[in-house]
C-alpha cells in the first residue's frame, strides 16, 4: 500500500510553481489506477514521488506504512518495490547489446547468474515472441539495442522496466508510439500483474485503450486531485474530464452523439464490445416499441452502422500507435528548464537588455582585473546574484560546478609542475609563478562562468534573444554581420540550461533503474556511462533538430531585426539598476591593480 499524505512539491525553479498541492490519496495493491489530467497538471511529478525520485516539500509519502524519504533519501529496500517507466523508455538505453541492458537493471536485485536469465527469458517471452516460421526474435541478445527501430526501442524499455518484477508499475504515457501488437502485450502485462497482486499507477492520455481494464481513476488539475473515481462513475460523469481540460475521448464522444441522435444507452459502457452491445439493445427496443416502420428500420440500420463503425474505429484507434517519435520534452513541467516562468518575480522583471548590459559590465571588468583583490570583489555581485536563486537550484549550480573546479586545480598542477633532464636524469619540480599565472586566469574563467549560468538561469531564452538583437541592431547600419553573431551568442547561452535540465533528467533515469539510495540530482560514478551515453545522443539530437529548424526557416538577417518587441520592457527600477551597475562598474576598474 502507498500512502501520500498532503503532499506538496513545488517546482525547482524560480517560478517556485506549485506541482502537487495538498495531494492525498491511498494506493492499494491489485488495482490498477489511472493517472489523468491534461498537459501540466502533475501526473509525471506524482508518479516521480511515488517512485521516490521527487521529495516533497511538504506532506509525507508512505510505503506499506513506513515513510519513504529519511534523511534526504529513500532506503534501497523501498526503491526496489516501485518500476517506473519514463515516458520516451527507448532514451535510457546505453549498453553495446541488448543483454547488458536486462543485466543492468537486475543488477541492484543480487540476483545469481541463474535467476538473471530465468527472469530476462521470461520477460523475453511475454514482450518478444518468436516471428514468423523460423521463430526468430526481434530482441537478439548480442545484437545492439541502437539497431532497433523506434517502436521497438520503447518495447524494449518496457521490458527493462518489468525484467525486475517490481511490486509497483509506474508508467508515463505508456502506449504512446507503439504499434497495436505492442498495445496488446502491455495491456496482457498489466492484466498479469495484478492477478499476482500487484499495483499499477499509469499516467495516460490515451482513455479508450486503458479505461476498459482499470480499476479505479484519479483525475488531477493544476496540481491538484479533483476526482478519486471508478471508471463506471466517470463514464457517468464525463463532464468531469471537460471540466478538467482533457475532453472526452472518441469512445465517449460517440457515446454523446448517439444519445443526441435519439439512441439511447442506458447502462454503463466501457468497452467497445458492450457499447456495441448497449447500441444493438436500444434499437430492439425502439423497433418493439414504435409503430413506424420506416423508423424502426431507419434505428436498426443506424445501429448496424454504428457497431461497424465502432468495431472500425477500435482497430484504427489501434492502428493509430504507429506515430512519428515526439521530440524529448519535459511533460507536466516535472523535470522543469531552470528558466523563469513568473512574471512578478524580480529577476524575471528585469528587462533582458538590462541584463546583457550588466554581462557585459562585468565580464569587461574582470578581463580588466590583475590581482587577486580586484578579481575577488568582481566575484562579490555574481555571488549575491546567485545567492537570490531557490536553494534548489543554488545547490544545482554548486554541484555543476563541483567537476569544474576539479579540472582548475589539476590545471594548476599541471601547469606549475616542470621536468628537467640533467645529470642525474630527470628530475621533477613545481613552479609556484607558473602556477599562479594559470590559476589567476582560471579565477577570471571562473567568475565569468558563474555570471553566464547566472544569466542563462534567469532569462527565458526569448528574453535573451530579443534583448541582445535589440542591443546589436545598430550594429546593422554599418553592415556587421549582427543577426549570426546575436544567434551564435544566444545559442551558447542557451546551451547551459539545456545542459542542466537534461542532466537533471537522465539522472532521475538512472536513478530509478540503478535503485540506490541518493540525494535528489546525485549520481554513483559507476552510473555516468549509462548516464552519459543516452544523454550525449539526445544533445546530438537537439543539435540535429535545431539545425534543421534552422535550414526550414532560412535564418538570415530581415528588416524585422531588432524592430520592437513585447518582451522588451524598460521600466523606471532597470534604470535605477543600469545606473548602480555603472558605477559597481566604476569601482571596480578602478581597484583593477588592487
Amino acid at each position: 500500500m502507498i500512502e501520500l499524505q498532503d503532499v506538496c512539491i513545488r517546482a525547482s525553479d524560480v517560478s517556485k510553481r506549485v506541482l502537487l498541492d495538498q495531494v492525498n490519496m491511498t494506493l492499494q495493491p491489485g488495482e490498477i489506477t489511472l493517472l489523468l489530467g491534461c498537459t501540466g497538471s502533475g501526473k509525471t511529478t506524482l508518479l516521480q514521488s511515488i517512485a521516490g525520485l521527487k521529495p516533497p516539500d511538504s506532506g509525507d509519502v508512505k510505503l506499506a506504512g513506513e515513510s519513504m524519504w529519511v534523511q534526504g533519501k529513500v532506503p534501497g529496500s523501498m526503491l526496489l518495490q516501485t518500476g517506473l517507466v519514463f515516458q520516451f523508455p527507448e532514451q535510457q538505453l546505453f549498453a553495446r547489446n541488448i543483454k547488458r541492458e536486462f543485466l543492468y537493471s537486475l543488477r541492484p536485485y543480487h540476483l545469481n547468474k541463474a535467476e538473471q536469465e530465468l527472469q530476462v527469458e521470461e520477460t523475453l517471452a511475454h514482450w518478444d515472441p518468436p516471428q514468423g516460421d523460423n521463430s526468430e526474435r526481434r530482441f537478439q541478445l548480442h545484437k545492439s539495442p541502437f539497431a532497433l527501430s523506434g517502436g521497438e526501442k520503447r518495447r524494449l524499455g518496457l521490458a527493462l522496466g518489468q525484467v525486475t518484477k517490481p511490486d509497483w508499475l509506474l508508467l508515463d504515457e505508456p502506449s504512446a508510439g507503439l504499434e497495436k501488437q505492442s498495445v496488446a502485450l502491455l495491456l496482457k502485462s498489466l492484466h498479469g500483474h495484478r492477478v499476482a497482486g500487484g499495483g499499477a499507477v499509469i499516467a495516460t492520455h490515451d482513455l479508450d485503450t486503458f479505461l476498459p481494464h482499470a480499476d479505479r481513476v484519479l483525475l488531477l488539475k493544476q496540481g491538484r486531485l479533483v476526482a478519486d473515481m471508478t471508471p463506471l462513475e466517470l463514464h457517468n460523469e464525463p463532464e468531469r474530464l471537460v471540466q478538467a481540460g482533457i475532453g472526452l475521448p472518441p469512445s465517449m464522444r460517440l457515446a454523446e452523439q448517439l444519445r443526441a441522435a435519439g439512441v439511447q444507452i442506458n447502462s454503463p459502457t466501457i468497452t467497445p464490445e458492450e457499447m456495441a452491445e448497449s447500441i444493438m439493445r436500444a434499437a430492439k427496443e425502439r423497433t418493439s416499441t414504435s409503430s413506424n416502420g420506416e423508423c424502426d428500420k431507419g434505428t436498426v440500420a443506424l445501429a448496424k452502422g454504428t457497431s461497424s463503425g465502432l468495431s472500425t474505429a477500435v482497430n484504427s484507434k489501434a492502428d493509430a500507435h504507429v506515430s512519428l517519435e515526439p521530440a524529448p520534452a519535459f511533460n507536466d513541467v516535472d523535470i522543469t528548464s531552470p528558466t523563469l516562468s513568473s512574471p512578478s518575480d524580480l529577476k524575471s522583471m528585469m528587462d533582458p537588455r538590462l541584463k546583457w548590459t550588466l554581462y557585459v559590465l562585468l565580464v569587461t571588468a574582470a578581463m580588466l582585473q590583475h590581482q587577486w583583490g580586484g578579481l575577488t570583489l568582481t566575484l562579490m555581485p555574481v555571488v549575491g546574484a546567485l545567492a537570490l536563486l531557490p536553494r534548489q537550484m543554488l545547490m544545482g549550480c554548486i554541484k555543476l560546478m563541483k567537476p569544474l573546479l576539479i579540472f582548475f586545480l589539476l590545471s594548476t598542477a599541471l601547469s606549475g609542475s616542470t621536468l628537467t633532464t640533467g645529470e642525474g636524469g630527470f628530475q621533477w619540480g613545481f613552479s609556484l609563478t607558473q602556477a599562479e599565472g594559470t590559476l589567476l586566469n582560471l579565477y577570471r574563467l571562473f567568475i565569468v562562468t558563474l555570471a553566464s549560468l547566472w544569466f542563462s538561469l534567469t532569462t527565458p531564452y526569448g528574453r535573451m534573444v530579443e534583448g541582445l538583437n535589440w542591443v546589436l541592431a545598430y550594429g546593422r547600419k554599418i553592415r556587421l554581420p549582427v543577426a549570426s553573431f546575436a544567434l551564435a551568442v544566444s545559442l551558447i547561452f542557451r546551451f547551459i540550461p539545456l545542459l542542466w535540465g537534461e542532466w537533471q533528467r537522465f539522472s532521475l533515469i538512472v536513478r530509478a533503474r540503478g535503485k540506490v539510495a541518493l540525494k535528489p540530482n546525485s549520481v554513483r560514478i559507476r552510473d555516468l556511462g549509462p548516464m552519459v551515453i543516452p544523454l550525449l545522443m539526445a544533445l546530438f539530437q537537439r543539435a540535429e533538430d535545431m539545425t534543421i529548424a534552422m535550414e526550414m526557416r532560412k535564418v538570415r538577417e530581415n528588416n524585422a531585426f531588432g524592430a520592437r518587441s513585447s518582451l522588451l520592457s524598460w521600466s523606471r527600477r532597470d534604470t535605477r539598476i543600469g545606473i548602480l551597475g555603472l558605477l559597481v562598474f566604476a569601482v571596480l576598474v578602478s581597484l583593477r591593480h588592487l
